[in-house]
């Protein structure tokens, strides 16, 4: 199998990442990953350049062996996942890296899907309250259920997984990058499908495909109970059109607007 393009989706939680690969599978061109580890993979490579078996040799050379082996390595992960030509690896972390990326992935596509921040933070207490008699780690039940509504809120845009995309979602405009992205607004998704999907190829710069709306079936599966409980991947068979104020019976209106105006530069960039 043959590789013919690697593209990215590093998306904010909760915003419909999952969704759209979903839905970019049903092109018999494309595989669309479930989370990926292929960064880190490559991460992991990456720390091994402090053994005297590396740094013994020319830095330059050695560099560019990486560079080489970090394309080399994508080809060899998928090569025996999928024979199909296009990839689309999912993993949170790569528009951190663009830079990085395009140095052996050269002017490297990444979709990134965006959703109202109210929105996820009302999908993310849905789920705490589903699962708060389980949840294990810095969102363990005495932390977490001590805390009130607005509290586990504001915890959420300050730490992992939202407050740290977030900030790298905001790096990436102060770095000047972020034009290089095709962000995709969760809610137009719901909302007009065909126009967001032939927005999509235009940017991947792939003939359109005619996507089912109606029918959307997972092909790649994942065991979400290592993602934790905010990890989950499942997806409605059908695509809905989207609920405006949806936050409003979780959160109520001050705190969805609290939400908003602690992030105005999030909703004047997507929103505005």
């Amino acid at each position: 199998m043959v590789v013919d393009k690697l593209i990215f989706n590093s998306s904010m939680p909760r915003s419909g990442s999952e969704l759209i690969q979903v839905i970019l599978s049903q092109n018999p061109k494309i595989y669309a990953s479930a989370t990926s580890p292929l960064l880190e993979y490559k991460f992991a490579a990456r720390s091994q350049h402090s053994l005297p078996e590396v740094k013994a040799q020319d830095s330059n050379l050695m560099e560019r062996a990486f560079l080489s082996m970090c394309q080399g390595m994508a080809i060899g992960y998928y090569s025996t996942i999928t024979d199909r030509p296009i990839i689309i690896d999912k993993n949170r972390g790569w528009s951190h890296y663009l830079e990085w990326v395009n140095l052996w992935n050269p002017k490297p596509k990444i979709i990134c899907m965006v959703r109202y921040l109210r929105g996820i933070m009302c999908s993310m207490e849905k789920i705490y309250r589903k699962n708060k008699h389980k949840i294990n780690g810095p969102d363990s039940p005495h932390t977490m259920q001590n805390m009130t509504v607005e509290e586990r809120v504001n915890h959420w845009l300050n730490s992992q997984p939202v407050g740290l995309a977030l900030r790298r979602t905001l790096d990436l405009f102060q770095r000047g990058v972020s034009d290089n992205i095709c962000f995709v607004r969760y809610e137009d998704l719901c909302n007009q499908p065909h126009t967001v999907m032939k927005h999509i190829y235009e940017y991947i710069e792939e003939e359109y495909f005619q996507h089912s709306f109606d029918t959307i079936t997972k092909t790649v599966h994942e065991d979400d109970s290592h993602h934790g409980p905010y990890g989950s991947h499942k997806i409605k068979e059908k695509l809905s059109r989207y609920k405006e104020g949806e936050w409003e019976d979780v959160l109520n209106k001050n705190i969805s607007q609290k939400v908003v105006e602690s992030n105005i530069w999030y909703y004047d960039t997507f929103y505005g």
